[in-house]
């Protein structure tokens, strides 16, 4: 049966000419009874009569809501959206956290669909205002660290990080002077003038170069625990792009890097910019794997994501986790209540960045990001650009994650 508001106007039939108008003829018998009930007879007398009835009638048009479970979007790229979105429904839409069902049976869907959804009980989901729990007195120690976090050094790393060419690890294929080679060597260098122990860990070969994650560490003593601070710095491959997805998350991971390399920690030091996190996290899951192999993993007792840091329209940042880490994640925003001017909101479950493989392997672990109701409209296009980004937002969202550093490790200020 057709639906009701393709009875009004009346429609002219697929082949037909000049201004005739559908007749209901054409139409089968139920058709043909509300095709002259409402448009030749109702609309005659009364338009508001027409107007009750057709929303009498609606529901007997409607379409059959999807049913089944509910799917996590695990990418909210533009041309992923748009293929998802004729066949499903949205069940659930807040910040990062949005649920579908589908129209159609999941063992349908073509493989790239398919690997973007997730399922997910309902029990798992949230994301809304941190709860308000007692606010502490800002510790001055905490204080003196996170004032050391400079605006115009950290917007200075996202520059040159953005301004190094095509950053998509797919340029590795193209030239062994990528952009994606530009922006791991700088951070390399950068790290090394910190004086960080620096590995260039490459996981795979392509054609013309490798793709190698740059990891940057700094040892407390023998068998000490390790907090791990990671960020991609490939983009999707726009020219001089991806400031903000995610320049601006490795920049984070650089200026956390020059801060702390002014103390002594009881904690081992591991920072990470990743590779290939826009090719299904690939560089983030071979630091996981790299690490577990070694033993190193073990050790990792805390780790903090930044994945798009620098646009701002409304102060809330989302830390998003697992529900099994959500206490965690309250401590992160009774922090950020503190220590900063940012807003906390809670995200669960965790997708989509170089958190994930941290917290599959039990690792309590939270993204630090930008809030998605307002994201970056320029996210994955090539207007991703440093112009329009908000560096005293970004500049709170590192003192954020140096202020929980600090509550987990012992920080002594090292002499000039």
């Amino acid at each position: 049966m057709i639906p009701l508001y393709q009875l009004w106007p009346p429609q002219r039939p697929a082949g037909a000419r000049g201004s005739r108008r559908r007749s209901p003829k054409a139409l089968d018998p139920a058709e043909g009874f509300l095709y002259n009930l409402i448009v030749r007879k109702t609309i005659r007398f009364s338009p508001l009569l027409c107007f009750i009835l057709a929303g009498a009638l609606a529901p007997l048009f409607a379409q059959q809501a999807p049913s089944g479970p509910a799917y996590l979007l695990l990418s909210h790229d533009p041309a992923f959206l748009e293929r998802i979105s004729p066949i499903s429904a949205t069940v659930y839409s807040s910040g990062r956290t949005r649920l579908v069902k589908l129209s159609v049976p999941f063992s349908e869907l073509p493989q790239e669909i398919a690997a973007k959804l997730r399922p997910v009980p309902p029990s798992e989901i949230f994301n809304g205002p941190a709860a308000k729990g007692e606010q502490k007195a800002a510790d001055p120690g905490v204080l003196a660290l996170t004032s050391k976090v400079d605006g115009r050094r950290l917007m200075g790393y996202a520059e040159a990080i953005t301004m190094t060419g095509k950053r998509s690890a797919g340029q590795l294929d193209l030239s062994a002077a990528s952009g994606n080679r530009q922006a791991m060597d700088y951070v390399a260098g950068a790290f090394r003038d910190m004086g960080y122990a620096v590995e260039r860990q490459c996981y795979k070969d392509r054609k013309a170069d490798k793709e190698c994650n740059i990891v940057a560490r700094r040892a407390a003593r023998p068998g000490a625990k390790a907090i791990l601070v990671i960020g991609h710095m490939d983009s999707v491959g726009f020219e001089n792009a991806g400031a903000d997805d995610n320049a601006s998350g490795s920049a984070g991971v650089l200026e956390m890097a020059k801060v702390l390399s002014l103390y002594k920690s009881d904690h081992d030091l591991i920072f990470v910019t990743a590779n290939g996190e826009e090719n299904g996290i690939s560089g983030g899951y071979a630091c996981a794997k790299k690490m577990k192999a070694s033993g190193e993993l073990a050790r990792v007792a805390w780790a903090i994501n930044m994945d798009m840091i620098s646009w701002n329209k409304d102060g809330i940042i989302e830390i998003e986790t697992n529900k099994e880490f959500s206490a965690h994640a309250d401590w992160v925003a009774s922090l950020a209540r503190t220590y900063t001017k940012l807003q906390p909101y809670i995200a669960m479950p965790a997708w989509g960045s170089d958190h994930v493989p941290f917290l599959e392997e039990g690792i309590p672990t939270y993204l630090s990001i930008e809030h998605w109701e307002n994201h970056n409209p320029c996210y994955h296009k090539a207007c991703d650009k440093l112009e329009a980004l908000s560096w005293d937002y970004a500049a709170d969202l590192v003192r954020l994650n140096l202020a929980v550093v600090a509550g987990k490790a012992g920080l002594t200020p090292l002499k000039p």
